[in-house]
């Protein structure tokens, strides 16, 4: 991580989240789960998380084996926890791609699928609520 000045927040990289989210990913998935997205390359991304009064918990993932996409969905988790779905919801592919410009052009669609994978979380999470489950 690159060292904050004058009061300013330290910029994190690709390793940084790389680090975190290699142990998520091995950790398991949470009680409510969205489904496996996937790109035209086959990688897949799959979301899951604890909610707790409209409020995002705690969240897990499981990824493909590539460094941006594992980069990328730890972020995603790291802004969505603490804040409602609705808000987690707001976090777009070129908000994380412009966070993370050392990501070569060719691999910045994996921001997308990022994405895409946290919608179907909270998507389904959206359905719980309705029918009136607990998640």
């Amino acid at each position: 991580m690159e060292g904050g000045c004058c009061g300013t927040t330290p910029r994190r990289s690709v390793s940084d989240y790389l680090d975190r989210g290699l142990r998520r990913n091995r950790a398991g998935l949470r009680a409510v789960r969205g489904v496996v997205c996937r790109d035209r390359n086959d990688l897949s991304a799959h979301f899951s998380g604890d909610l707790v009064a409209d409020t995002i918990r705690s969240i897990g993932f499981k990824v493909s084996p590539c460094a941006t996409l594992l980069a990328y969905c730890e972020m995603l988790a790291e802004l969505a926890t603490g804040r409602s779905p609705t808000a987690a919801w707001n976090l777009t592919a070129a908000d994380l791609a412009a966070s993370l410009p050392e990501v070569p052009p060719p691999k910045r669609d994996r921001a997308i699928l990022a994405v895409a994978a946290l919608h179907s979380l909270l998507l389904h999470a959206d359905q719980l609520a309705i029918a009136g489950e607990t998640p």
